[in-house]
């Protein structure tokens, strides 16, 4: 439906990727494992980010974006950094193309190779500008989008498609699976 709504699912596929992970490797329970969880977005991350992490029980760290407005790599490592010196689990970050406020864009080419250090989830969320990218002399500001984990987009923006209509891909379409699949009893039955 909406980028707003893309940014939660992408959020929550993170998250249970990471408890599942932390379980395995240290056996603590879920709540333990979610209670240090955190998330990242910049100072000019839209409001659905926030959102994403009051509903998904999960802290979120607003970091501060440069003169450009962009979020630079120098400043999520330092995060990631004192947070796990803290005993925290940083887990995911939405990176925008194109923010509400500005238009600005965060540095991906910086950020992901850091996410991919760190296990972190790079979400992209770019509901405003990701339209431009269909043409090709706009997509040098995608630079490091290979990184990401997911990237939505609103072709309601500049494309001319009704409001509620979303484009998002995922890197790996089982990380969505494995967090919203459930397997109920009155499923099993001879005839599964």
């Amino acid at each position: 439906t909406t980028a707003s709504d893309c940014t939660f699912v992408s959020l929550l596929a993170a998250r249970a990727e990471i408890i599942r992970k932390v379980k395995a490797s240290s056996g603590y329970e879920e709540a333990e494992i979610n209670a240090r969880l955190i998330c990242y977005c910049s100072d000019q991350a839209h409001s659905s980010v926030e959102k994403a992490s009051l509903i998904g029980l999960v802290k979120l760290r607003f970091l501060p974006s440069d003169d450009s407005l962009s979020l630079r790599g120098d400043t999520l490592r330092e995060a990631v950094d004192r947070d796990r010196e803290e005993g925290l689990i940083p887990f995911y970050l939405c990176a925008t193309l194109g923010t509400t406020g500005a238009c600005a864009f965060d540095n991906l080419k910086e950020l992901g190779p850091i996410c991919k250090e760190e296990g972190i989830w790079m979400h992209v969320d770019a509901a405003y500008a990701g339209s431009a990218f269909i043409c090709p002399e706009f997509r040098k500001y995608m630079a490091g989008v290979e990184h990401a984990q997911s990237f939505a987009f609103n072709p309601s923006k500049w494309l001319m498609v009704h409001f509620d209509c979303s484009g998002m891909w995922l890197k790996n379409s089982g990380a969505l699976h494995r967090t919203f699949n459930v397997d109920p009893l009155y499923l099993k039955h001879e005839n599964t």
